[in-house]
């Protein structure tokens, strides 16, 4: 490592150590006064490794997730299912990218849990046919079964069609609604557990 690369590294450690929560500092709540540069580097590789990992398997990436600490969660998915051996080989693939001399992390990879937030668009191509509560970017609320996910070119102006669920009260309209993604805040999987 030249000297250039060192000062920054130990800069980037500094910055990460003096982080100023300013929720607790009453300054507001807008988050870190300073952000870990680092991590953010950091994650941009990881992010990089795992996709070209990833090529022509079928599985996607759905989040990379690194904390003040180190700890490194990577969430993978596949249309079947990901497996505890998918897992592992996307764990050696990324340990064996990263030199533990420079930095000590915490690695783990997994498959997203059961109720997270759909991050990526594979991820309604994998939930179609499943109860799914969508939160748009107005405040509205729709449930109901997805019926389809288009995508398009660019993610943002894919759509999804979900049949809305009614109560006796108010039954469901007849049409589909036809949601594009970029209208969505949060869309989440309704897990039923009594048929689980």
């Amino acid at each position: 490592m030249n000297t250039f690369e060192g000062h920054k590294l130990l800069l980037w450690k500094f910055l990460s150590i003096f982080a100023l929560d300013c929720r607790n500092s009453g300054i507001g709540d807008s988050g870190p006064l300073f952000y870990n540069f680092g991590t953010v580097l950091e994650r941009k590789k990881i992010e990089d490794i795992v996709k070209e990992m990833l090529k022509e398997t079928g599985s996607f990436l759905v989040n990379v997730i690194v904390s003040r600490s180190n700890v490194i969660q990577v969430f993978i998915d596949h249309a079947d299912g990901i497996s505890l051996d998918d897992c592992a080989r996307v764990h050696q693939g990324i340990e064996g990218q990263l030199d533990r001399e420079q930095e000590d992390f915490e690695l783990q990879v997994s498959s997203p849990g059961l109720g997270q937030p759909i991050c990526v668009f594979p991820q309604y191509l994998k939930a179609v046919g499943q109860k799914l509560e969508v939160q748009l970017q107005d405040g509205d609320i729709i449930k109901g079964i997805l019926l389809a996910a288009r995508p398009v070119e660019t993610a943002e102006a894919s759509e999804i069609v979900i049949r809305q669920s009614g109560t006796k009260r108010k039954p469901a309209p007849e049409e589909p609604v036809v949601i594009q993604v970029n209208r969505i805040k949060t869309a989440r999987v309704e897990i039923d557990f009594k048929q689980v």
